[in-house]
């Protein structure tokens, strides 16, 4: 049987769907979604973490079952804004944060605003700001939502997110998921307000910020954040390291899950092992 939904009301009255799972005596691990998605993204790598992490996901406003307020856009920072709130809710105290594309937005945002609450990040498709080409193609995405519903715009986008032997090999599942997804009884200006909301986003004068040790990964088969532009992000913080993964396009956790699993744990192994032996 599928777990109930669960539900926390954050100080301003939203309501956001979540879940916990894995070992309670584990340390805390956050999962953040990206764009055009729900904490179902995270299914292929959940059983390789659940057994030593704490595991909070959730959808931030206009995705999954959480609320989608019709006033918008979303700003990035208001839903990092939100993610903290959550993890005060739920008494989430220092969490690794993992991150997807605007999910590695969020964590970013959180990492420069509180940069003393994460022991660590791994972040996949970081890029530091919403460059001219990728608003242009985000508001693209956008107008085919409103216009053609979900499968246009799957059709729009696709191309951008898987690298080519994945796409060719799962298209028309991923064109299925996508559509239950963004599509069903869910209201379109939730998924419309996320994607408005990234227009503008940059964090580069932040970066030098962020204290803890951050793994960031980019996908060789990347043609919606290239690694180029990532390697930028990586550039400005003081501790963070580039990794460029073949064979991976967009969403490397979903195309890889085992891959990028093993990933998240050597950098959480490696950071504690650093930490220990300074206390020595």
């Amino acid at each position: 049987m599928r777990p109930q939904p669960t539900f926390a009301t954050l100080p301003s009255g939203l309501k956001l769907h979540y879940r916990v799972q894995g070992n309670p005596d584990g340390p805390w691990l956050v999962l953040l979604n990206g764009l055009l998605s729900d904490t179902t993204m995270w299914a292929g790598v959940l059983p390789g973490l659940r057994d030593d992490f704490r595991i909070l996901t959730f959808d931030s406003r206009g995705q999954g079952r959480s609320d989608a307020p019709l006033e918008g856009p979303y700003p990035t920072a208001l839903l990092a804004a939100e993610a903290w709130d959550l993890f005060q809710v739920l008494g989430v105290a220092r969490p690794w944060l993992v991150g997807l594309s605007n999910g590695s937005a969020l964590s970013l945002e959180l990492l420069t605003e509180h940069p003393d609450a994460f022991p660590g990040a791994v972040l996949t498709s970081a890029m530091p700001y919403f460059d001219f080409a990728l608003s242009l193609k985000a508001e693209h995405w956008a107008h085919c939502l409103e216009i053609g519903g979900p499968l246009l715009q799957f059709d729009a986008v696709a191309p951008f997110l898987w690298g080519d032997h994945f796409l060719e090999a799962r298209h028309g599942v991923l064109r299925a998921y996508h559509q239950v997804v963004t599509g069903g009884d869910r209201p379109q200006h939730g998924n419309l307000h996320q994607i408005r909301g990234t227009q503008g986003w940059d964090i580069r004068e932040r970066l030098g910020r962020i204290q803890a040790p951050v793994l960031l990964l980019s996908g060789a088969e990347d043609l919606l954040t290239p690694p180029w532009k990532c390697r930028k992000t990586a550039e400005g913080i003081p501790s963070a390291r580039f990794e460029v993964v073949p064979e991976v396009g967009h969403a490397y956790p979903v195309e890889d899950p085992k891959g990028f699993v093993a990933r998240v744990r050597a950098f959480v192994t490696e950071v504690d092992r650093d930490l220990a032996d300074k206390h020595f």
